[in-house]
């Protein structure tokens, strides 16, 4: 069936239903040479599921690294489109905790999402994704971009008691008095999840951001 339906590939999709499915088992389970005979044939990268997943993103919950290599280089994937619930392939190598596909994503063209939105830099921040952090930052990520409730991605990660994402948000310049539409600031969040030591280690931080002397204007 896929050598047969690999050369129906210009045929209408009912003809290929076959290659539809041989091109998810390949991914789900990581046959590289299965995957790039079938992009080379003429399969599209950007596939999605029938469960609503795009191929990257199916790739990457499947754990597939290969075939997630094979659709990065496919030289035709779209690097920003959304599965079913809103969330494209970078914020799901964030979730995942995958520092080297956020990398090769960003270089793709992915984009990190806009203030007033669910960004990858949260779900980094939720999944303790670090170095996931830096990249974004460093890439141009804002380090304190709201949600649609004004939450952080500092609050995001004291809330789920991610100590080294905390850590790491504060050094690249996170500001914890920050405060959303819940009333909670970062350090209320770990509070509240239990985390008493983390939460003290953000009002230190929010304490000397308060009591920290202005800078003297230079431009007079």
């Amino acid at each position: 069936m896929f050598m047969a339906c690999v050369g129906l590939l210009t045929l209408p999709s009912v003809v290929c239903a076959g290659a539809f499915e041989d091109f998810f088992l390949a991914i789900k389970f990581d046959d590289e040479p299965r995957l790039r005979a079938l992009l080379l044939k003429g399969m599209d990268p950007n596939t999605v599921n029938g469960d609503g997943f795009p191929a990257i993103t199916f790739a990457m919950m499947q754990d597939s690294p290969n075939a997630v290599r094979a659709l990065l280089l496919s030289g035709k994937l779209d690097p920003n489109q959304p599965d079913r619930r809103g969330e494209t392939p970078l914020m799901v190598a964030c979730t995942l905790n995958k520092p080297q596909w956020v990398a090769t994503l960003l270089v793709k063209g992915a984009k990190q999402g806009a203030g007033g939105q669910w960004t990858a830099l949260h779900n980094a921040a939720a999944s303790g994704s670090a170095k996931s952090l830096e990249l974004l930052v460093n890439a141009g990520g804002e380090v304190d971009v709201l949600s649609p409730n004004e939450t952080t991605p500092l609050m995001m990660a004291a809330r789920e008691g991610r100590e080294d994402a905390v850590r790491t948000l504060i050094k690249l310049g996170a500001n914890p008095t920050l405060i959303n539409q819940a009333g909670y600031n970062a350090a209320g969040y770990a509070m509240k999840a239990g985390r008493n030591e983390l939460a003290f280690e953000i009002m230190k931080k929010e304490k000397a951001l308060r009591t920290a002397p202005l800078k003297p204007n230079t431009l007079n």
